[in-house]
């Protein structure tokens, strides 16, 4: 099967697309309507995203992978109502752990993908490394503005990044759950700067759009068609066969 970075949507199963492509739009859409956050019913609004993507994820034809998947993204949508409600006690600190969970539940699938070292492309290699550096200087910009929350940003830190290399070590088609993981944690890196540093300009616009397009890739990415997923082909006397 051949495809381009640019049509993540069509590699997906058939099935599968028309969520994938409302999630989009849902994403989009709350995007937009940041200009007037916060609003009513605005948590509902931004788990749409997660929502329509746990829909198409159903679809996903390696069973032992779209429960992982599906979990993956149930606690990203928990996680994203609990920080899209400031009026609930500890709201961050549940938020936090709800993307715990989810970053957890991305490293079981991307780990039972991995690669051997030396089979991995030397640009996810390098990624990797970099990865790990910019976390550690991330954690040591947060911790000034830390406080007591030290030791629960330093277990997310090291989980978030332990996702991005899990992914950039599986096997998967295509580079989308690789480029999805790499900005879940730019964005996830952003949001640490705005709670432990201070803003900066256009903000909630910057850690949203990273992070929808992240999860729509890494979907899109753990859900394309791979040869041994593909459904079998009827040979000229109309007979199924193995693709």
């Amino acid at each position: 099967m051949t495809s381009t970075f640019f049509a993540p949507a069509a590699a997906l199963p058939r099935e599968a697309r028309r969520f994938w492509w409302l999630a989009a739009i849902a994403g989009a859409a709350y995007a937009l309507a940041l200009r007037g956050a916060p609003y009513a019913d605005q948590a509902v609004a931004k788990a749409l995203l997660c929502g329509l993507l746990l829909f198409a994820a159903m679809y996903h034809r390696v069973p032992r992978e779209r429960v992982w998947l599906c979990a993956a993204l149930v606690f990203s949508g928990a996680g994203d109502v609990l920080l899209a409600l400031p009026a609930v006690a500890q709201g961050f600190v549940l938020g936090l752990g709800a993307f715990l969970l989810a970053h957890l539940a991305y490293f079981v699938l991307f780990w039972r993908l991995r690669r051997r070292w030396t089979q991995v492309p030397g640009w996810h290699r390098i990624a990797i490394v970099l990865v790990w550096v910019t976390a550690a200087l991330a954690y040591a910009m947060y911790w000034p503005g830390m406080g007591e929350l030290k030791a629960p940003v330093a277990c997310y830190v090291i989980v978030l990044a332990t996702m991005a290399s899990a992914a950039l070590l599986a096997d998967l088609p295509g580079e989308w759950a690789a480029v999805g993981a790499l900005l879940f944690t730019v964005s996830d890196a952003l949001i640490g700067t705005t709670r432990f540093v201070g803003t900066f300009a256009a903000q909630e616009y910057a850690i949203w759009i990273l992070y929808a397009l992240a999860q729509l890739l890494l979907t899109a990415g753990i859900m394309a068609i791979r040869p041994e997923t593909a459904p079998p082909t009827p040979d000229n006397n109309g007979a199924a066969r193995s693709a």
